[in-house]
């Protein structure tokens, strides 16, 4: 029998998480084809605050350690349905979290097992269901992909043709000892251009510089325009996913009747917790591709480069007031077991008095 198969990745969009505290989240968001929708209930309490952690299972586990998760799925349809729940393999290509087709698997998928491999539901009906990733000993250190699918399929039809339709939870799970290398993004460079159809665009040059992927999402303000125009803040569409170690553009359409320039670009990008800011003075061109630029960065490793210079400076000061001090307890010391000649003399006519 033929399958045509509907997938909506429910896949909407580190800090390393610990394995032991875990929170409920309630309410959180659901990934939904109308029919179907699904949820993720925990997460671990260090993690409360990122938007990403509420709604994809993030973690950090050492070789041998395992996690335990809930989902809630639930049946929108008009009829009572089967739910079939797995595992499954995903990748991060071209900026996008691409969940594999069912049946394909990873070192990941073989780590994760459901408590039930389906439910039935009747209409408005919903179950949780228990989630579990086991890291083997062996496994290798690195960042691994997947996702835990709830599927439904329609009867076939005369001509043997079913539906099946699907939404997942996304899952990144680091692998090795300790928290690993904590998540960080570079904004290499700024290019203006022109779309074919003529809209202006901005692209941002975006490096993930940590150990952690991304999902990366922001907003672009234009200010100092042509006598003194502002526009925006402009948002991404959606988000774009970077794996560590890769680079990506993230692209602003902007509105057509947006004049050439010259502007001052602001472009704040986040990824869960983490932000990165950038500016630039930019023109866009009247057609094609423009003059790429370098940003001027704030956040990031800039922050971190400031915060430890002035720990160095405190430590210094610090260290200088403790030598002077022990410097001058010492020099009143040797006085007082010391003293001038004439101060002897003296203290001995007032005791002889």
């Amino acid at each position: 029998m033929t399958v045509s198969v509907m997938i909506l990745l429910a896949f909407l969009q580190i800090v390393p998480a610990t394995a032991s505290a875990v929170m409920n989240v309630s309410p959180a968001k659901t990934t939904n084809d109308a029919d179907l929708s699904i949820r993720l209930l925990d997460i671990p309490a260090s993690t409360q605050n990122d938007p990403r952690a509420r709604t994809y299972i993030i973690d950090r586990l050492a070789p041998g350690d395992e996690i335990k998760r809930r989902i809630h799925v639930e049946n929108n349809s008009a009829t009572a349905q089967t739910v079939h729940l797995y595992s499954g393999a995903a990748r991060i290509a071209d900026g996008a979290f691409v969940g594999e087709a069912a049946g394909v698997k990873n070192d990941l998928s073989t780590w994760t097992t459901l408590a039930e491999p389906e439910v039935t539901l009747k209409t408005g009906e919903s179950a949780d269901v228990p989630v579990t990733i086991a890291v083997p000993a062996d496994a290798p250190e690195g960042e691994q992909y997947g996702a835990v699918w709830a599927e439904m399929r329609s009867a076939a039809d005369k001509s043997g043709v079913a539906q099946a339709s699907r939404v997942g939870i996304r899952i990144y799970l680091s692998v090795g000892p300790g928290n690993g290398t904590a998540a960080d993004f570079t904004i290499t460079s700024l290019e203006p251009s022109r779309s074919q159809t003529g809209d202006p665009q901005l692209s941002a040059l975006v490096t993930n510089t940590g150990g952690r992927a991304l999902d990366v999402t922001g907003e672009l303000s234009l200010t100092g325009g042509p006598g003194g125009l502002s526009a925006g803040p402009f948002s991404l569409k959606s988000a774009t996913t970077i794996a560590p170690g890769k680079t990506q553009n993230i692209t602003f359409v902007l509105p057509k009747e947006l004049p050439n320039g010259p502007w001052t670009a602001g472009l704040k990008l986040k990824s869960g917790l983490l932000e990165r800011n950038a500016s630039a003075a930019i023109t866009f061109p009247d057609a094609g591709s423009g003059e790429a630029v370098t940003p001027v960065q704030s956040g990031g490793n800039q922050g971190l480069l400031f915060a430890a210079i002035a720990g160095a400076l405190l430590i210094v000061i610090i260290t200088a007031l403790l030598i002077l001090r022990r410097n001058r307890l010492r020099i009143r010391t040797l006085a007082q077991e010391n003293p001038e000649p004439g101060q002897r003399r003296g203290n001995r006519v007032r005791t002889d008095a």
